[in-house]
């Protein structure tokens, strides 16, 4: 039986591929791109026969669940069926049929999955739109001008109207690649559909999940979503701009930012904040933020991060080093429409995929800050290592 990796490794390992696919088609350098999709979809292909040679026959559910499987829905169950069977007959009309409706309730368990394996987009709100076209953001810091006692007006009838804010969805496209071996096809699409729904939701979640992530972090607005430090007040050549980085050197210099820019919403009203997040590269974290987080002190260790204000800090490889976001999560808002995406296409013409059939799913979606004033860009390079205050109470005796 082989040995199979430790799944962090197989993340960490997954998440290089997709880079690499990232910047292959960033360079248009499309023989790269493709080694690149073989090298992803070769390796969940691989995790996913070692584990149905394990545990193909097992069927205690929460066995099967700790490896990532799930009960089917019987909606999901009938489409994984047909799609067994388009994709057995390799038939690109029974594809195109098949994908018109793929089921809403799969692409929320993608959602999931990679809310799960990817902390920053756990931290922030991920919506399944589910079809829609447009959706209301989270309004609840306009609530000040979203009610008011009194006689109905025309004035505070425009106020209402102004304090509703819609996400256009299908505003930006992402193609997420994904492949299925010819020799995976025949001998393994004869197991049961819970293991090709595993699969697929691998495949799905780790791309459409980098995408996202990268676009969160770094997203000017044009053609993806905006990132959570960006000046979302105006747009120049349909781009907006990141903000300028705030400079901290302390902790005391990380709260009294935090107090300066986050303690007032858009109307200028004062909102409590119980938490905030922090953004930064893995780099950073360990040599800057982690030490920060036990420190000896005299009243005993110390997380000074929470001390000077309660944060909740996720790594991003996105992050430049150096520098940091910072804000309120619930803030930022995402929408995925994965509820008419699916598995619209196919090929078998790419040269360098001779033993792979190419499938493509298009998934629309968006996000934004709500607000400007809801995030930071902070500058940590000078940011200095902690030093615990030492106090004299009294002479020290000097030896003659």
């Amino acid at each position: 039986m082989p040995i199979m990796k430790n799944k962090d490794l197989m993340k960490q390992e997954n998440f290089k591929i997709v880079q690499k696919l990232s910047e292959a088609m960033q360079a248009g350098d499309a023989d790269a791109a493709a080694q690149a999709i073989q090298e992803l979809h070769e390796s969940v292909a691989t995790r996913i026969e070692q584990e149905f040679e394990q545990y193909g026959n097992v069927t205690d559910m929460m066995v099967l669940q700790s490896r990532g499987l799930r009960a089917l829905t019987s909606e999901e169950n009938e489409w994984y069926q047909k799609f067994i069977g388009a994709v057995k007959t390799g038939a690109k009309q029974e594809i195109t049929n098949l994908t018109d409706h793929m089921v809403p309730t799969i692409f929320d368990r993608v959602i999931e999955d990679m809310r799960k394996a990817h902390p920053l987009l756990g931290a922030i709100e991920i919506r399944n739109a589910a079809g829609a076209v447009r959706m209301v953001m989270n309004a609840k810091q306009m609530r000040s001008l979203l009610g008011s006692w009194g006689p109905i007006t025309s004035a505070i009838t425009a106020q209402v109207q102004g304090a509703i804010r819609f996400i256009d969805i299908n505003h930006n496209k992402y193609t997420a690649f994904f492949l299925i071996p010819k020799d995976f096809v025949r001998f393994n699409f004869g197991f049961a559909p819970m293991w090709v729904d595993a699969y697929i939701r691998n495949i799905l979640s780790e791309t459409v999940a980098f995408g996202l992530e990268k676009a969160i972090v770094t997203g000017d607005g044009d053609g993806q979503p905006t990132g959570l430090a960006f000046d979302v007040s105006a747009q120049v050549n349909n781009k907006y701009s990141e903000k300028d980085a705030v400079e901290i050197t302390t902790w005391d210099d990380y709260r009294d930012a935090i107090a300066d820019n986050l303690l007032l919403d858009a109307n200028g009203d004062y909102r409590t904040i119980s938490e905030v997040l922090m953004v930064v590269n893995p780099v950073d974290y360990i040599k800057k933020i982690r030490p920060a987080t036990q420190v000896i002190t005299q009243a005993g260790i110390q997380n000074m991060i929470n001390r000077a204000f309660p944060t909740n800090v996720v790594q991003s490889p996105f992050v430049t080093a150096g520098t940091a976001k910072v804000g309120i999560a619930e803030n930022y808002f995402a929408a995925i429409n994965g509820g008419q995406s699916g598995i619209i296409e196919y090929s078998d013409e790419y040269q360098f995929l001779e033993d792979n059939r190419v499938y493509t799913t298009r998934v629309y979606g968006n996000g934004r800050p709500v607000d400007n004033v809801s995030f930071l860009n902070l500058d940590i390079s000078g940011l200095e290592e902690y030093a615990t205050p030492v106090k004299v109470t009294a002479p020290v005796p000097v030896n003659p």
